[in-house]
Protein backbone atom coordinates (compact mmCIF):
# COMPACT_ATOMS: atom_id res chain seq x y z
CA UNK A 1 0.00 0.00 0.00
CA UNK A 2 2.71 2.36 1.02
CA UNK A 3 4.74 1.76 -2.18
CA UNK A 4 1.83 2.52 -4.37
CA UNK A 5 1.65 6.13 -4.24
CA UNK A 6 -2.45 6.95 -3.73
CA UNK A 7 -1.47 6.10 0.39
CA UNK A 8 -2.00 8.20 3.02
CA UNK A 9 -0.91 7.44 6.60
CA UNK A 10 -2.36 8.63 9.67
CA UNK A 11 -1.30 8.93 13.28
CA UNK A 12 2.90 8.09 14.30
CA UNK A 13 5.41 7.05 12.29
CA UNK A 14 6.93 4.09 13.63
CA UNK A 15 5.84 0.66 14.85
CA UNK A 16 5.38 1.57 18.15
CA UNK A 17 3.70 4.90 18.27
CA UNK A 18 1.26 2.68 15.84
CA UNK A 19 -0.25 3.89 12.43
CA UNK A 20 -3.38 3.40 10.18
CA UNK A 21 -2.50 3.90 6.20
CA UNK A 22 -5.69 4.20 3.85
CA UNK A 23 -5.40 3.61 0.46
CA UNK A 24 -8.17 4.99 -2.06
CA UNK A 25 -7.57 4.64 -5.52
CA UNK A 26 -9.87 3.64 -8.42
CA UNK A 27 -10.91 -0.30 -7.22
CA UNK A 28 -8.70 0.10 -4.47
CA UNK A 29 -9.82 0.54 -1.09
CA UNK A 30 -8.64 -0.71 1.79
CA UNK A 31 -7.20 0.16 5.34
CA UNK A 32 -4.39 -1.29 7.45
CA UNK A 33 -3.83 -0.45 11.10
CA UNK A 34 -0.12 -1.14 12.08
CA UNK A 35 0.28 -1.11 15.84
CA UNK A 36 -2.19 0.76 18.42
CA UNK A 37 -2.29 4.36 17.04
CA UNK A 38 -4.67 6.54 18.62
CA UNK A 39 -8.78 5.28 18.07
CA UNK A 40 -8.88 9.00 16.05
CA UNK A 41 -6.01 8.00 13.71
CA UNK A 42 -8.22 4.94 12.54
CA UNK A 43 -11.33 6.97 12.65
CA UNK A 44 -9.79 9.30 9.99
CA UNK A 45 -8.46 6.37 8.04
CA UNK A 46 -12.20 5.31 8.27
CA UNK A 47 -13.48 8.83 7.43
CA UNK A 48 -15.09 8.21 3.36
CA UNK A 49 -15.20 4.58 3.31
CA UNK A 50 -17.98 2.48 2.69
CA UNK A 51 -18.64 -0.69 3.48
CA UNK A 52 -16.73 -1.81 0.96
CA UNK A 53 -13.45 -1.47 1.97
CA UNK A 54 -12.21 -3.70 4.56
CA UNK A 55 -9.57 -3.06 7.36
CA UNK A 56 -6.83 -5.08 7.69
CA UNK A 57 -4.26 -5.50 11.04
CA UNK A 58 -2.03 -7.81 12.43
CA UNK A 59 -3.09 -10.75 15.00
CA UNK A 60 -1.48 -9.43 18.32
CA UNK A 61 -3.27 -5.62 17.69
CA UNK A 62 -6.23 -7.45 16.57
CA UNK A 63 -8.50 -7.05 19.99
CA UNK A 64 -6.95 -3.24 20.11
CA UNK A 65 -8.51 -2.36 16.83
CA UNK A 66 -11.38 -3.95 17.32
CA UNK A 67 -12.32 -1.65 20.48
CA UNK A 68 -11.32 0.99 18.64
CA UNK A 69 -13.41 0.78 15.69
CA UNK A 70 -16.61 -0.83 18.14
CA UNK A 71 -16.47 2.74 19.97
CA UNK A 72 -18.11 5.58 18.48
CA UNK A 73 -18.01 7.55 15.13
CA UNK A 74 -16.43 4.66 13.20
CA UNK A 75 -19.24 2.82 12.30
CA UNK A 76 -21.17 4.69 9.25
CA UNK A 77 -22.24 1.40 7.88
CA UNK A 78 -23.38 -1.01 10.34
CA UNK A 79 -20.94 -3.59 12.80
CA UNK A 80 -17.96 -4.83 11.72
CA UNK A 81 -17.35 -8.75 11.60
CA UNK A 82 -13.59 -10.41 12.58
CA UNK A 83 -12.32 -12.72 10.35
CA UNK A 84 -9.09 -14.54 10.05
CA UNK A 85 -6.72 -14.47 7.19
CA UNK A 86 -4.89 -17.34 5.84
CA UNK A 87 -1.42 -16.17 4.14
CA UNK A 88 0.00 -18.96 1.89
CA UNK A 89 3.38 -19.09 0.40
CA UNK A 90 4.31 -21.02 -2.61
CA UNK A 91 6.03 -24.11 -2.52
CA UNK A 92 6.06 -26.17 -5.87
CA UNK A 93 3.82 -26.06 -8.77
CA UNK A 94 1.93 -28.98 -9.44
CA UNK A 95 1.48 -30.47 -13.14
CA UNK A 96 -0.57 -29.32 -15.14
CA UNK A 97 -2.20 -30.54 -18.49
CA UNK A 98 -2.32 -27.89 -21.19
CA UNK A 99 -4.77 -25.94 -21.97
CA UNK A 100 -7.88 -26.60 -24.41
CA UNK A 101 -7.17 -25.99 -27.98
CA UNK A 102 -9.90 -23.27 -27.62
CA UNK A 103 -7.92 -21.56 -24.49
CA UNK A 104 -4.67 -18.87 -24.86
CA UNK A 105 -3.11 -17.68 -22.46
CA UNK A 106 -1.59 -14.15 -22.14
CA UNK A 107 -1.71 -10.88 -20.96
CA UNK A 108 -4.66 -8.43 -21.48
CA UNK A 109 -4.44 -5.79 -24.05
CA UNK A 110 -6.06 -2.34 -23.40
CA UNK A 111 -8.20 -3.31 -26.88
CA UNK A 112 -9.58 -6.53 -25.34
CA UNK A 113 -13.34 -6.48 -24.59
CA UNK A 114 -14.17 -6.53 -21.25
CA UNK A 115 -18.06 -5.35 -22.19
CA UNK A 116 -19.06 -9.03 -20.72
CA UNK A 117 -18.22 -9.16 -17.69
CA UNK A 118 -20.27 -8.05 -14.64
CA UNK A 119 -20.06 -4.56 -13.79
CA UNK A 120 -17.91 -4.78 -10.24
CA UNK A 121 -15.38 -7.20 -12.04
CA UNK A 122 -15.06 -5.42 -15.33
CA UNK A 123 -14.41 -2.34 -13.09
CA UNK A 124 -11.84 -4.19 -10.92
CA UNK A 125 -10.22 -5.33 -14.39
CA UNK A 126 -10.02 -1.77 -16.63
CA UNK A 127 -8.77 -0.88 -13.49
CA UNK A 128 -6.03 -3.50 -12.71
CA UNK A 129 -4.60 -3.26 -15.91
CA UNK A 130 -3.78 0.29 -15.88
CA UNK A 131 -1.75 -0.26 -13.03
CA UNK A 132 -0.35 -3.84 -13.20
CA UNK A 133 -0.07 -6.84 -16.04
CA UNK A 134 -3.30 -8.98 -15.70
CA UNK A 135 -2.92 -12.47 -17.14
CA UNK A 136 -5.86 -13.55 -19.25
CA UNK A 137 -7.27 -17.14 -20.14
CA UNK A 138 -9.20 -16.82 -23.60
CA UNK A 139 -11.77 -18.82 -24.50
CA UNK A 140 -12.30 -18.75 -28.24
CA UNK A 141 -10.95 -15.42 -28.17
CA UNK A 142 -13.34 -14.31 -25.28
CA UNK A 143 -11.67 -12.97 -21.72
CA UNK A 144 -12.91 -15.78 -18.91
CA UNK A 145 -10.11 -15.77 -16.04
CA UNK A 146 -8.23 -13.55 -14.82
CA UNK A 147 -5.03 -13.06 -12.31
CA UNK A 148 -2.94 -10.21 -11.57
CA UNK A 149 -0.39 -8.55 -8.41
CA UNK A 150 -2.79 -6.87 -6.45
CA UNK A 151 -0.35 -5.42 -4.51
CA UNK A 152 3.75 -5.67 -4.58
CA UNK A 153 6.56 -5.23 -2.29
CA UNK A 154 10.13 -5.44 -3.27
CA UNK A 155 10.25 -9.58 -3.42
CA UNK A 156 6.32 -10.34 -3.16
CA UNK A 157 3.68 -10.42 -4.95
CA UNK A 158 -0.14 -10.56 -3.60
CA UNK A 159 -2.30 -13.33 -5.79
CA UNK A 160 -5.77 -11.55 -6.92
CA UNK A 161 -7.70 -14.19 -9.18
CA UNK A 162 -10.88 -14.13 -10.64
CA UNK A 163 -12.70 -16.78 -13.18
CA UNK A 164 -16.31 -16.61 -14.72
CA UNK A 165 -18.77 -18.84 -13.32
CA UNK A 166 -20.09 -20.02 -16.48
CA UNK A 167 -15.76 -21.08 -16.96
CA UNK A 168 -15.01 -22.90 -14.10
CA UNK A 169 -13.70 -26.01 -14.15
CA UNK A 170 -11.99 -26.34 -16.95
CA UNK A 171 -8.58 -25.27 -14.99
CA UNK A 172 -8.01 -22.18 -16.27
CA UNK A 173 -7.29 -20.58 -12.70
CA UNK A 174 -4.32 -22.15 -12.60
CA UNK A 175 -2.96 -21.51 -15.80
CA UNK A 176 -3.42 -17.67 -15.60
CA UNK A 177 -1.38 -17.98 -12.06
CA UNK A 178 0.97 -20.44 -13.64
CA UNK A 179 1.68 -17.55 -16.78
CA UNK A 180 1.48 -14.79 -13.91
CA UNK A 181 4.22 -16.18 -11.58
CA UNK A 182 6.70 -17.12 -13.94
CA UNK A 183 6.29 -12.88 -15.09
CA UNK A 184 6.98 -12.00 -11.70
CA UNK A 185 9.51 -14.35 -10.93
CA UNK A 186 11.67 -12.81 -14.27
CA UNK A 187 11.31 -9.71 -11.84
CA UNK A 188 12.39 -11.83 -8.43
CA UNK A 189 8.91 -11.25 -7.11
CA UNK A 190 7.48 -14.48 -5.22
CA UNK A 191 3.55 -14.91 -5.08
CA UNK A 192 1.33 -15.07 -1.54
CA UNK A 193 -1.69 -16.04 -1.41
CA UNK A 194 -3.90 -14.52 1.13
CA UNK A 195 -7.80 -15.79 1.88
CA UNK A 196 -10.13 -15.42 4.58
CA UNK A 197 -10.80 -18.42 6.98
CA UNK A 198 -14.44 -18.96 5.78
CA UNK A 199 -13.88 -18.82 1.59
CA UNK A 200 -13.12 -22.97 1.46
CA UNK A 201 -13.23 -22.27 -2.24
CA UNK A 202 -10.00 -20.19 -2.19
CA UNK A 203 -8.15 -22.09 0.76
CA UNK A 204 -8.74 -24.60 -1.95
CA UNK A 205 -7.44 -23.33 -4.81
CA UNK A 206 -4.47 -22.08 -2.95
CA UNK A 207 -3.76 -25.70 -1.69
CA UNK A 208 -4.48 -27.16 -5.56
CA UNK A 209 -1.63 -24.86 -6.71
CA UNK A 210 0.99 -25.47 -4.15
CA UNK A 211 0.59 -22.48 -1.81
CA UNK A 212 1.12 -23.86 2.17
CA UNK A 213 -0.24 -21.72 4.76
CA UNK A 214 2.38 -19.74 6.55
CA UNK A 215 0.67 -17.29 8.53
CA UNK A 216 -2.22 -15.07 9.26
CA UNK A 217 -3.72 -11.75 9.79
CA UNK A 218 -7.57 -9.95 10.25
CA UNK A 219 -9.70 -8.49 8.59
CA UNK A 220 -12.63 -6.79 9.70
CA UNK A 221 -15.49 -5.55 7.53
CA UNK A 222 -18.67 -4.26 7.35
CA UNK A 223 -19.97 -5.61 3.64
CA UNK A 224 -19.15 -7.68 0.72
CA UNK A 225 -15.74 -6.79 -0.67
CA UNK A 226 -13.44 -7.95 -3.20
CA UNK A 227 -9.69 -8.41 -2.69
CA UNK A 228 -9.72 -11.72 0.04
CA UNK A 229 -12.95 -12.78 0.08
CA UNK A 230 -14.62 -14.21 -3.74
CA UNK A 231 -14.32 -11.45 -5.89
CA UNK A 232 -17.38 -9.46 -7.35
CA UNK A 233 -19.10 -11.86 -8.90
CA UNK A 234 -18.40 -14.21 -5.89
CA UNK A 235 -15.88 -16.09 -8.34
CA UNK A 236 -13.11 -17.78 -7.19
Amino acid sequence: MLRSGHATVFGGTTIESGFAVRMLHGAFSVVAVVGCPPGGAIAAALEGTTGMTPLLTQTDNADYVERAIGSGGTRPEGDWRRERVIVHAHGSFPVVTPPDRDVAIRLLSEDDALDHLPAGLRFEMMHAREVAPVAGAFVDGVAASFCYPCWTSESLWDVSIDTLSTHRGRGLAAHVVQFMMAGMRREGREPVWAAVESNRASLRLAERLGFTAVGEIVAFARGPWAFLTNGYDDAR
